[in-house]
């Protein structure tokens, strides 16, 4: 496969610039090249004086290249490369842009306010190889968003072979149909994992005294199969911790210690650790699937009490980390399947079957759930719940993550009653680069 295509783009360098040169690759349907606009007259362009934004004729020509790929089978659009004049035309030769990342910069706004819907995972990279001066790559995946369009010159495209072609109305509707089940069908795999939650609580003592979170990611439009997952150690990404960064203040949150071995199951595998007084008062897994799915679950029946309540606590720490080990352990995977533009969705669940659930927050201060969302029965919520949009939060490219990690602590805070105040504050994780 070529490198452009399956390398997270945080290893990109000159070599698979030259690695498309010397295999003499040559467009087709996940790949297109184009040379400078300043030199290549069907994209005549002013970017070479002044450092004046790209013409509005290249610029929609670049997104609707990019459109295209995104309509189909995903792929990449490579900025200052030159083709051969033979035939069929190969890549021949590096021709840089002149100060390529300003110009990716450029792109990356283009492709926020010309394209609708947005593109999710999309990625626009700069590679230096002479100075400030280089190639530009836009890589997107298929996306299941799709259709999309260029606003200013309102084309659906499609990549067909070698060719971008307009999307005639009759395939823009069968695009749209196709999509929507695909998007039933991984509603009602998440569905699934929802309905088999309930389970996990009966390993405990108290099953009848405890909640449970749940995060599940799987992959978004036609799933990557991973031939082996027992074993795979490239696979098992490493448990990380979360830290809010509140102004030069950095506070670590806290979380179970977490062991074990992986085990086999069919086409997957799980890691467990048991924990507690009697060592089944708290579980913890992991499990990952060879179609990529991948969940991260607590179990956790230890009663306390706390001004007259009885029941078992939760700190928020424990869903905001098991969320953003997900996101980052979904990034790790994609990336060791060749797949960097998969798009994942992620659900989060909190499922409780005890009558109340003490939440200590970051200062260590109990907060009750209220009763109607607890309640005598078993209940459950949901993040982010039946909103439009599905399917639930959407991991694209990883500088999204962050962002997400954020948009679940309020999600969480609101879910109960609560809020997470204004103090600024970010997320950091161990040891990760966002890789923007």
């Amino acid at each position: 496969m070529i490198s452009l295509l399956s390398k997270p783009p945080d290893q990109f360098d000159v070599s698979d610039l030259h690695e498309l040169i010397d295999s003499q690759v040559p467009e087709g349907q996940q790949i297109e090249f184009k040379a400078d606009p300043r030199t290549d007259c069907s994209l005549s362009d002013r970017w070479i004086s002044g450092g004046r934004p790209i013409r509005e004729r290249a610029r929609n020509k670049i997104l609707e290249e990019a459109v295209a790929f995104a309509n189909a089978y995903g792929g990449a659009v490579v900025l200052g490369i030159v083709e051969s004049e033979s035939r069929p035309p190969v890549a021949d030769r590096i021709c840089p842009i002149h100060r390529c990342a300003e110009l990716a910069e450029q792109l990356k706004h283009a492709f926020r306010d010309c394209v609708d819907p947005q593109i999710p995972g999309l990625e626009v990279i700069a590679i230096p190889t002479d100075g400030d001066d280089g190639v530009v790559v836009i890589r997107v995946g298929k996306s299941r968003s799709a259709p999309h369009r260029v606003e200013p010159t309102r084309h659906c495209t499609i990549r067909r072979s070698d060719r971008c072609d307009n999307m005639a109305m009759r395939e823009i509707q069968d695009l749209t149909l196709n999509l929507s089940r695909g998007l039933e069908s991984l509603e009602r795999r998440l569905k699934r994992r929802s309905e088999r939650f309930p389970e996990e609580l009966e390993r405990l003592n108290r099953p009848d005294q405890a909640y449970g979170i749940r995060a599940t990611a799987a992959p978004v439009g036609d799933a990557f199969h991973l031939d082996r997952v027992i074993g795979e150690e490239r696979l098992y990404e490493q448990w990380r911790s979360l830290s809010i960064v509140d102004g030069e203040r950095t506070t670590r949150l806290q979380f179970p210690r977490l062991e074990g071995s992986w085990r086999p199951m069919l086409r997957s595998a799980r890691n467990e650790y048991y924990g507690g007084d009697s060592n089944l008062d708290i579980q913890i897994y992991r499990e990952i699937h060879s179609d990529g799915l991948l969940e991260i679950g607590i179990v956790n029946c230890f009663v306390v009490e706390q001004g007259g309540v009885r029941g078992p606590r939760i700190y928020p720490d424990w869903p905001l980390t098991v969320f953003a080990n997900l996101l980052v352990w979904a990034d790790r995977v994609r990336n060791q399947a060749s797949a960097p533009v998969t798009e994942y969705a992620v659900d989060v669940e909190i499922y409780v079957r005890c009558e109340n659930l003490l939440v200590v927050d970051y200062t260590r201060d109990y907060h009750v759930v209220p009763n109607y969302v607890v309640g005598p029965d078993p209940s459950s919520v949901r993040y982010p719940g039946d909103l439009l949009g599905s399917p639930r939060y959407s991991l694209g490219a990883p500088s999204e993550v962050a962002g997400l990690i954020a948009l679940f602590e309020r999600d969480f805070w609101n879910s109960i009653g609560g809020d997470v105040g204004r103090i600024e504050h970010h997320f950091e994780i161990e040891d990760w680069d966002e890789r923007n």
